[in-house]
């Protein structure tokens, strides 16, 4: 009879531990090591980590200022790149996490986000999202990140941000989420017409590539440019400083998938999209 009692005491002990191990806990840890994707309560997104259940706490409303940057008053230049910051203040709390995406009103992304930290991660290919080594802080907490400006054209882009002040008692109750936006514009006084016609006489071949990729220009008029090719989460993989109208680059030794190629020329930025094979 006491081996039974044992054998059934032993069996609620691992029963209750694999519930404790399988509720609170893990889904702390996993938000501690980032936020899951489309949480910025965008018009696309809709849901921020709240309204999703991520956390439960007080309903704190829009908070202007929480974003920042270091593109100018009269806007972007269409592929330059620019420091994106993200800033949440609350006095008394030691741990913070964030989520923020440049987006349209129907979610897409809109020029492309790279990682300039350990303390932040790249999700679900348009967020931006802090690491497990990214959320300490002392009464704030501050994220930065670079954003390549999109192509000529594209207009006004605003980044959508969520915020969570946490209280660090491990589970998602008693945290706060605050949302915010930063809205910025495409400065037309660089040349649109100008960068659209290079754009147009810019030919890229073969498309898909396997081990050239050849860049060639009609105009032949462009002077010495530079060739960036950036892969999807905003990595730079490649560059060719000092090249001319018509160059190669062996992409050979790239993983298969899409990249960027930006070419930076005295009149701006041209974006093309390759596909590696």
């Amino acid at each position: 009879m006491k081996t039974i009692t044992k054998i059934a005491l032993s069996i609620f002990t691992i029963t209750v531990g694999a519930m404790i191990f399988t509720t609170g806990i893990p889904q702390a840890n996993s938000l501690s090591n980032g936020a899951p994707a489309g949480k910025t309560g965008s018009p696309a997104d809709g849901a921020t980590c709240n309204s999703a259940g991520c956390h439960t706490g007080a309903t704190v409303p829009f908070t202007a200022g929480l974003i920042s940057s270091t593109v100018p008053v009269t806007g972007y230049v269409p592929g330059a790149t620019y420091t994106i910051t993200g800033t949440i203040i609350r006095p008394g709390h030691t741990k913070f996490g964030f989520e923020i995406s440049p987006q349209n009103s129907v979610g897409t992304k809109l020029g492309s986000i790279a990682i300039t930290s350990s303390q932040t991660q790249i999700v679900g290919l348009k967020y931006i999202t802090h690491t497990s080594s990214g959320t300490s802080g002392s009464g704030s907490k501050s994220w930065s990140f670079n954003w390549i400006a999109p192509a000529a054209g594209t207009g006004v882009v605003t980044f959508y941000g969520a915020f969570n002040a946490t209280n660090s008692n491990s589970i998602p109750s008693g945290d706060s989420i605050f949302t915010s936006t930063l809205t910025v514009a495409e400065n037309l006084s660089t040349g649109l017409g100008a960068l659209s016609e290079i754009s147009k006489n810019i030919t890229t071949y073969p498309n898909p590539v396997t081990d050239e990729l050849h860049i060639t220009n009609a105009l032949n008029s462009l002077g010495e440019i530079q060739l960036s090719i950036i892969d999807i989460n905003g990595r730079l993989v490649k560059r060719v400083a000092n090249a001319t109208v018509n160059s190669t680059i062996d992409v050979s030794d790239l993983a298969r998938g899409n990249y960027m190629l930006k070419i930076d020329t005295e009149k701006g930025a041209v974006i093309k999209k390759i596909i590696k094979n």
